[in-house]
């Protein structure tokens, strides 16, 4: 009886803190690198946690931007959001 009370308390423990993160730090938490509901959740530069050029979910750019591999040498590729997934086409 004491184990299933200490399990029941750790579950909930962690159902809490998990609760509260999600609060805390809102969806970006639960949002994948390439999710997007409009175009306006998509953006291009340098992923902020491998600094490598990237193009997905504004959360997850940073400032540093990569110009030929966002917009392409020609300046005809751009970033949409198509079918919740931020991808880059042509223009």
């Amino acid at each position: 009886m004491k184990g299933k009370r200490s399990m029941s308390f750790a579950i909930l423990v962690i159902f809490s803190v998990v609760s509260f993160a999600v609060i805390i730090y809102g969806q970006k938490v639960l949002v994948d690198e390439k999710y997007c509901s409009v175009d306006a959740d998509c953006a291009c530069g340098t992923n902020v946690r491998t600094q490598q050029c990237f193009y997905g979910n504004k959360n997850y750019v940073g400032a540093k931007q990569c110009p030929d591999f966002c917009s392409g040498f020609a300046g005809n590729l751009e970033i949409k959001c198509v079918k919740s997934e931020c991808v880059q086409i042509k223009r």
